[in-house]
């Protein structure tokens, strides 16, 4: 972190000003795939214009915003995306993203430049393929394997654990690790949207499988170093989706916005109030007017990491005792 966001984020720490240093942007709710669980595959009627995309990038900048995660539906299928790519990290900003990895090869120019890339992976063939359709299996290792090349500085799986894959999660890190790739483990959860054809609640493991899915990945992690996950994700999924109060960053130092622009303090948030519009607003009146209460639960690995060390707690970034 540069001196200025530390900065900046210190003064969010204690309450004086907040500061949009990271930005989560649903670029489009566009996907290629339909996975059995996700609601974003279809986009937004009112997406935003590239003049308008680019307009509120510049406002975030301005504000301090350094780092910025793409994510979707799948931001490969937008059509600006080579352009905003390039013209993030020519501003000098760190940026992620998030893909089901099958545009990637095609896209490789402009994945190149990114500083991580997180591709989704449900487990082995057979799981992953029922999940999200015959075939991304193998264009999903295939892009990881063609961003490793390009010379992505990390790239890394992301396993969303449910039903369908709770009792074979092992089998999943044997590969991540004979590939020499990392993977990130976090629960099935529900959906943000009303009327949605696709809720994840659906496939949530229920909650002694849940339970016992994530003690089995903190006795791999004591031996792996595939498994991504910090101790504090880890142990705070142990519990979900029962309440686990937990430090919260929302609103103090990220936001996210989705591809109409509508601006929430957190990503897992119902999306019906839409007050703050960085179209209509601006992206500091927009950001200024969130709410900044932070919720008991989160399903999100690397923002219950972040918000733990947010937060001091020393105690949850230690691995748990054995019994």
């Amino acid at each position: 972190m540069d001196p200025t966001s530390f900065v900046r984020t210190m003064a969010a720490w204690v309450g004086y000003r907040p500061t949009p240093i990271a930005l989560i942007f649903e670029l489009t709710h566009l996907c290629n795939l339909a996975c059995i669980y996700c609601d974003r595959h279809t986009p937004m009627p009112g997406e935003m214009t590239r003049e308008q995309i680019f307009t509120a990038l510049g406002e975030f900048i301005a504000m301090g915003t350094r780092k910025v995660n793409l994510d979707g539906g799948d931001p490969l299928t937008h059509r600006h995306v080579d352009e905003i790519v390039a013209w993030l990290t020519e501003q000098g900003i760190s940026t992620r993203m998030n893909t089901n990895g099958i545009l990637v090869p095609k896209k490789i120019d402009t994945v190149r430049r990114l500083d991580r890339v997180k591709i989704s992976l449900d487990g082995l063939k057979d799981e992953h393929d029922a999940a999200r359709g015959k075939g991304a299996f193998e264009r999903a290792i295939a892009g990881a394997l063609a961003a490793r090349d390009a010379g992505v500085p990390r790239v890394e799986f992301t396993c969303v654990v449910g039903q369908h894959n709770a009792e074979s999660l092992d089998a999943l890190i044997d590969l991540v690790e004979k590939l020499a790739f990392t993977i990130i483990f976090q629960p099935a959860r529900h959906s943000l949207f009303l009327d949605t054809d696709r809720d994840g609640s659906a496939w949530q493991a229920g909650a002694e499988a849940h339970r016992a899915a994530f003690a089995r990945l903190e006795q791999r992690k004591r031996t792996s170093k595939a498994i991504a996950n910090a101790w504090s994700s880890l142990r705070h999924f142990r519990a979900f989706p029962e309440d686990k109060v937990l430090p919260c960053s929302a609103g103090w130092i990220e936001a996210t916005m989705d591809p109409e622009g509508n601006l929430f303090h957190c990503g897992d948030v119902r999306r019906s109030d839409r007050a703050c519009n960085v179209v209509q607003l601006g992206a500091r009146a927009a950001f200024e007017r969130l709410p900044r209460v932070g919720c008991q639960q989160c399903w999100c690995a690397r923002t219950v990491e972040g918000n733990y060390m947010w937060g001091g707690r020393i105690d949850m970034l230690l691995p748990p005792l054995r019994r």
